[in-house]
């Protein structure tokens, strides 16, 4: 089973406790490939009411209608484009561990869409989607790293290395207590405690 890597580490109503992840089957860990909202195989005069219906869904914490629903208003494809609505929904899914949220997160956070650039939370976005099974990501991060100066790729390192340690930490605790497969906490940290640990060590260079 793989295992994800949740990433608590977003802006605003991100502070809220990671969810359990909705999916098919009764493990939490497992997100399913299908799609929960079907906006491509429903009609313009159905779409309304595929929304409300996405919408409760994504409300009630379920992973795959916040990245779809964050998907969706990013392209504004079908809706109109909002960044904001956007942002909102990938936060969350991205809290849970959806690599697709986080890969689109992070572009975000790259290029400044919604949200004040910030390289560093772009890198490590980037990365965690690219632990997660993003492929994408990797290329993504990189491209990232390239724009960032020595200081930067420093702190985010640094900031990565203690979400992994603690990540670490917990799994080594779950396997002692023989809980791994249980739904807990992997990463229980906000977008402000990252801004201000970045903060902090920057002020520290």
């Amino acid at each position: 089973m793989r295992r994800l890597l949740k990433l608590v580490a977003f802006s605003g109503l991100l502070m809220l406790p990671t969810a359990p992840v909705l999916a098919e089957s009764d493990n939490p860990l497992l997100i399913s490939a299908s799609d929960r909202c079907a906006f491509e195989r429903v009609d313009d005069e159905s779409l309304p009411m595929a929304l409300e219906a996405c919408r409760q869904a994504a409300e009630r914490g379920d992973t795959l209608a916040q990245f779809e629903l964050g998907q969706l208003y990013y392209r504004g494809e079908r809706v109109e484009r909002d960044f904001a609505t956007s942002l909102q929904w990938l936060e969350k899914a991205s809290i849970q561990g959806e690599p697709r949220a986080q890969y689109l997160l992070g572009m975000m956070h790259f290029s400044g869409q919604g949200i004040p650039r910030n390289l560093p939370q772009a890198y490590i976005i980037l990365k965690m989607a690219a632990v997660n099974g993003n492929d994408a990501a990797i290329d993504a991060a990189d491209m990232v790293s390239q724009e960032m100066n020595a200081q930067e790729i420093q702190v985010a390192n640094h900031v990565l290395g203690m979400l992994f340690r603690d990540y670490l930490a917990q799994i080594r605790e779950e396997q002692l207590s023989g809980t791994l497969e249980q739904e807990t906490p992997v990463v229980p940290r906000t977008n402000n405690d990252l801004s201000n640990e970045t903060e902090q060590l920057e002020e520290q260079e």
